[in-house]
């Protein structure tokens, strides 16, 4: 009977000091987000205070905050921040896609997946592409083809005021565009 108690006590004291530890067990703090470790980043020269410089900075933030994110997930988050000046949408661009609005006859390769958003309404100067480039593929060479090869004015009555690439590790982000919405800049 001795040894039944001593049990029991032994039991009952295991439970409390194990309720103790998990009711002083505090959640890990939360940290700033970072680059990708040992990610490179190319930052592209444009304009503060305008729409390719605040898009920007969203991919950067997209990147840094979700190193597993999509590329469509990053070009939503993109897309989602524009909401007020127009309605689109990220979509995911088709494995060996041959046409890609803003290039003219250009075919973009070198990634492994990307997603492109616009607004729904042609009369908008405004085309993002987001891209997770493959392996191997050097991502300064690979920005420069596309500014060498995109055509700023590929809408017939609309040009973009602004060409901006960057990329963080093997994330690539281009967008041409308007300095803003405003109709008067």
């Amino acid at each position: 009977m001795k040894k039944g108690i001593i049990l029991a006590v032994v039991a009952v004291a295991a439970v409390a000091l194990a309720g103790l530890a998990v009711s002083t067990m505090k959640p890990a703090e939360p940290t700033e987000p970072t680059q990708p470790t040992g990610a490179s980043v190319l930052t592209p020269q444009v304009e503060e205070n305008t729409i390719g410089a605040k898009q920007w900075a969203e991919f950067q933030q997209a990147v840094t905050q979700n190193q597993n994110a999509t590329t469509q997930e990053i070009a939503a988050v993109l897309a989602e921040s524009m909401a007020d000046q127009f309605f689109g949408e990220a979509t995911q661009l088709e494995e060996n896609a041959e046409f890609f609005a803003g290039f003219d006859n250009y075919r973009i390769t070198g990634y492994r997946s990307g997603a492109v958003y616009m607004p729904m309404i042609g009369s908008i100067p405004f085309v993002g592409y987001v891209f997770e480039l493959e392996d191997g593929t050097d991502p300064a060479a690979f920005l420069k083809s596309l500014t060498d090869n995109c055509n700023p004015k590929w809408n017939i009555c609309v040009e973009a005021d602004q060409v901006v690439a960057g990329a963080i590790g093997n994330r690539a982000f281009f967008l041409m565009c308007p300095k803003s919405m405003d109709e008067n800049s």
